[in-house]
């Protein structure tokens, strides 16, 4: 699958595409020749720009739509190699001959670079030769990191000729046929060094036959070059003018085909194409365990419907973004044509230690937004890559990102992972990136500001009483901090090296003080931390309930509507039916008693506390249940001036003879014998089963008579 060249052009000075960009206020001469114009195309057009570039400033000659001429000159930097240049030199003098001539000033840092050219990408076309100048052209498979974490390109090992054809250039993508060049490579260029390589194997160790368990198609070359910048991507060459701007996807992790699943390659030949991993390989080059003979040669594979010519050799192969192979080889298979992919896990497995470069997901803070107030030592938690391993680090707000105090944690299998923030309040930025071996995601940061948490206040305690005078407030803080104290207390005091800080007061008067206490670092100050304590006697004891007592239960209506107890005398009693006030009392020789309204039906939580100079006691609570008064069943009415007989006994065992009305007929029995006596008779069947027994019997005393 390697393509190969005989005759290539001379390597040195290679040509490249540039962007420039242009800085600055544009001027022209106020000296110019009155109605001189300087040419802006043809001969004399160069002409002028020959003469102008012989002011070793002049970085850009340009000519726009409205006919000036645009200069572009690199400005005199103290300390960099521009500030040597003569600044009297001939284009000052050139321009201001002409009114139509503009210089522009320009820095080193906007100077034209080359793009596209250096930025190596899966599918890149390569040119690999000997010596001599013979050699082939392949593709690049993946950008690679050497055993020892510099840049490396993985491509095809038959692409080396058995490591004959050791130096490596990348070619001109236009001139590659997916660029539109011709198949017989008279249009390929060699542009950019790469390198040389560093491991080959094609078949089995050594570039032999090779064997079940040692076969595979792998090339590593280490790249010399430092204008390169590799690009963990495949690109689908869309753009030829820059293979880096136009990506068919990321490269984010290295596995096996899998059968059945859709494969992505790219290559300098055939361009981008993608097809079916082969569910059925039945093909006479293809043993049970994956091996085709390539060349004479084993390969340990797969192949895919998609078809692939010389010069894709040694080109990514991705199932979705993960890295499993390289172009190895193309036939057919039932009159299609079929690519045969080198499995890249074994590739890397000989090539020992060169890995694949990976494009990782971003770590991330999530947990607080860009320029979020945060406690010190906060958690913050974030999301990466699963099981990624994050390195993230503190730096003040303003300056670069620096990994040297760097800390790492580790992500979880749903790529969540939390950090502890900083510990010393200020302006921060956070900045994280996600890393496994040699690679490392973006950088991503957020700036936060940290404050510290409120200090402590040890005593007095909060919601307390003291019978003395309370002298002094006591705390904790950081170190060596500034404390604020607010409320009943002002006054500023500092931590010791321990911490622990103090200020002296004077509480006597016999009420209520509230104290809150905030400390200040780096010009961030915390939280309040606030008690609240009375001066006073001490409280007295919780009153007592004597009627109703605690787990009573009442009658509705019938609830003691006094409620009694014992406590200090000349106490205020405070009564409360849940959170409800409903009276208030004073103990007369140590009873009190309060009058309520009748309770409803239901649970009541009953609470008492007494008053002794200003200071309450603790609630005495008490509950009861109250519950409906029963109902009086309701006597059926009587006829008036009549009593109601006895009936007399009957014998169980003679039928009963139904109750004669006064004429001498029968009594009703609840069914007349009429043209719907059967069907009330029916329903009763089917309603009530007694029924028929009844009928029945009233039947047979019907018949008798």
């Amino acid at each position: 699958m390697k393509s190969s060249i005989t005759r290539v052009a001379r390597l040195g000075a290679l040509g490249v595409a540039s962007a420039l960009a242009f800085g600055g206020v544009a001027a022209t001469s106020a000296t110019a020749a009155e109605g001189a114009v300087a040419p802006t195309e043809g001969e004399a057009f160069e002409a002028l720009a020959l003469d102008l570039f012989k002011d070793e400033a002049v970085t850009g000659v340009l000519h726009d739509g409205a006919g000036n001429v645009v200069v572009q000159r690199l400005e005199e930097t103290a300390g960099s190699a521009s500030a040597k240049i003569d600044a009297s030199a001939a284009a000052a003098e050139i321009a201001g001959a002409y009114e139509n001539v503009k210089i522009v000033p320009v820095t080193e840092d906007e100077l034209a670079k080359p793009t596209a050219a250096t930025d190596v990408v899966g599918g890149y076309g390569i040119g690999l030769f000997d010596n001599s100048g013979s050699g082939g052209v392949c593709s690049v498979g993946f950008p690679a990191w050497t055993p020892d974490g510099k840049p490396a390109v993985l491509t095809a090992g038959h692409c080396t000729g058995d490591g004959a054809y050791n130096n490596v250039y990348l070619t001109d993508p236009k001139g590659d046929t997916a660029g539109g060049g011709a198949e017989d490579l008279s249009t390929v260029t060699p542009t950019h060094e790469v390198g040389q390589v560093g491991f080959n194997q094609f078949g089995g160790s050594g570039n032999t036959a090779g064997e079940p368990g040692n076969a595979t198609d792998i090339a590593a070359i280490d790249v010399t070059n430092a204008d390169l910048d590799l690009i963990a991507a495949m690109t689908d060459w869309k753009n030829t003018n820059d293979l880096s701007a136009s990506l068919a996807s990321n490269i984010t992790g290295v596995g096996t085909a899998e059968v059945g699943e859709t494969v992505q390659r790219s290559g300098r030949t055939t361009g981008y194409s993608s097809g079916v991993v082969d569910t059925d390989q039945i093909n006479p080059y293809v043993d049970y365990e994956g091996y085709i003979e390539v060349d004479g040669r084993l390969v340990k594979g797969f192949s895919a419907a998609t078809e692939v010519i010389p010069g894709d050799s040694g080109g990514t192969i991705l199932q979705g973004s993960t890295a499993v192979g390289v172009v190895t080889a193309t036939f057919e298979f039932n009159g299609e044509p079929h690519m045969w992919g080198a499995d890249l896990k074994t590739g890397l497995e000989a090539a020992a230690g060169y890995t694949v470069k990976l494009d990782l997901p971003e770590a991330k803070v999530t947990s607080v937004k860009d320029g979020a107030n945060v406690s010190w030592n906060a958690e913050l938690s974030g999301t990466a890559g699963a099981n990624a391993e994050v390195e993230y680090a503190f730096v003040k707000q303003g300056a670069k990102a620096s990994w040297k105090n760097s800390a790492k944690t580790k992500a979880d299998g749903e790529g969540k992972w939390t950090l502890t923030g900083p510990a010393t309040p200020g302006d921060y930025t956070i900045y994280a990136r996600s890393t496994s071996g040699f690679n490392t995601s973006d950088v991503t940061s957020i700036d936060v500001q940290v404050f510290p948490t409120a200090p402590g206040i040890t005593s007095p305690e909060n919601g307390k009483t003291y019978t003395d005078p309370v002298t002094k407030i006591t705390g904790n803080a950081a170190p060596n901090t500034e404390v604020t104290l607010s409320g009943d207390v002002n006054a500023k005091v500092t931590s010791d090296a321990d911490g622990n800080w103090s200020h002296s007061v004077d509480l006597a008067d016999r009420r209520e003080y509230t104290v809150s206490a905030q400390q200040t670092i780096n010009g961030k100050t915390s939280d309040r931390t606030t008690v609240t304590f009375t001066v006073g006697a001490a409280a007295p004891a919780a009153p007592e309930f004597i009627n109703p007592v605690d787990g009573g239960s009442y009658v509705e209506g019938q609830v003691p509507t006094t409620i009694t107890g014992t406590g200090t005398n000349g106490a205020t009693v405070e009564l409360r039916v849940g959170d409800k006030v409903v009276g208030t009392g004073t103990v007369d020789a140590n009873v009190w008693s309060i009058k309520i309204e009748q309770l409803p039906v239901g649970e009541h939580k009953l609470a008492a506390r007494q008053i002794v100079d200003g200071v309450a006691s603790t609630d005495a609570v008490i509950t009861i249940t109250v519950t409906a008064a029963p109902q009086e069943p309701q006597q059926p009415e009587q006829p008036q001036g009549e009593e109601s007989p006895t009936p007399a006994p009957q014998d169980p065992q003679q039928p009963q003879k139904p109750e004669q009305e006064k004429d001498g007929k029968l009594a009703p029995t609840g069914a007349e014998f009429n043209a719907t006596a059967p069907i009330a008779m029916s329903l009763g069947l089917a309603v009530v089963a007694g029924g028929v027994l009844l009928i029945a019997r009233r039947r047979q005393l019907n018949s008798e008579r």
